[in-house]
């Protein structure tokens, strides 16, 4: 069982819960049916700035967990009050995997922002989302979305490209499923509606599909940093900083096993603190 599993099932209980990697206060939010977990790694003082984190989206969420749970405790310790959740349909969240599309995400950011907003009081926000979901956090932008820095890890820009490359990824993955045993039918055919073992609705393929990330993202009135890999090349957006991961950082995709888990090494915990001093700064433009 996940800690995030544990915590929420703790949510009912007044306290926060502790779990070696920082401390937090699990909570359901929104409203049932449609109830979001969420997490608040508080910051100790008085601070001004918090961070909604972003997960990633599909198969890079579950191996994912500690890794975003760490850098939230590391953001915290550094006086930056941090909220994760999971999207409606992901994750502890309740709903199904088909009902998770871009319009789901885009109420969910909301929530997310206004939550945090509300339980810390900071009058700064930093949206700090993975992968896929920079796609997400550009269409809530375009929608409205409020926030006062968007950090973009490893963004996926073209989602039509990351769709065929999700579908690749599936058929070879799904190669090396066990045979079929006598009398037990096989599940999981290509007709399943599944990515890499996640539900993926015809819905969200289509909106996948045909989403892009601006390149001009950060000519509007929000500043961006984008986050990449060292042999990343240059920023796909025309970022407001950009940022180069030690060359140890976890991959998230490129054939990373399902049930692998990324950890905050030393060298990623270091990157991660350099990161927490310039927001605490406050100087992003």
């Amino acid at each position: 069982m996940t800690t995030s599993v544990l915590a929420a099932r703790a949510a009912d209980r007044p306290g926060v819960v502790a779990a070696g990697i920082g401390d937090w206060e699990p909570f359901w939010l929104g409203s049932p049916p449609r109830t979001l977990y969420a997490a608040l790694h508080p910051a100790p003082g008085i601070h001004s700035t918090g961070v909604v984190l972003v997960p990633p989206l599909l198969d890079e969420l579950p191996r994912s967990r500690r890794f975003i749970t760490e850098v939230a405790g590391e953001l915290a310790g550094m006086g930056l009050p941090s909220l994760r959740f999971d999207f409606h349909g992901t994750g502890d969240s309740s709903g199904r995997g088909d009902e998770f599309d871009f319009d789901s995400m885009r109420a969910d950011l909301d929530l997310a922002v206004a939550e945090l907003r509300a339980r810390t009081g900071v009058a700064r926000l930093v949206l700090l989302a993975w992968r896929g979901a920079a796609l997400a956090v550009g269409a809530w932008r375009s929608c409205g979305g409020m926030a006062d820095l968007v950090v973009l890890w490893e963004p996926v820009c073209d989602g039509a490209a990351w769709l065929r490359e999700l579908v690749d990824a599936d058929v070879e993955a799904r190669k090396v499923l066990p045979p079929p045993r006598p009398g037990v039918p096989r599940t999981g055919g290509p007709d399943d509606g599944q990515l890499m073992g996640y539900r993926a609705s015809p819905r969200l393929r289509m909106q996948l599909a045909r989403a892009r990330l601006d390149p001009d993202l950060a000519g509007g009135d929000v500043p961006v940093w984008a986050i990449l890999r060292p042999d990343g090349g240059d920023a796909p957006i025309a970022a407001t900083r950009s940022w180069s991961l030690p060359e140890s950082a976890p991959k998230f995709a490129g054939g990373v096993s399902m049930d692998a888990t990324l950890f905050l090494t030393p060298p990623m915990r270091g990157f991660v603190r350099e990161l927490g001093a310039a927001l605490c700064a406050g100087a992003w433009t």
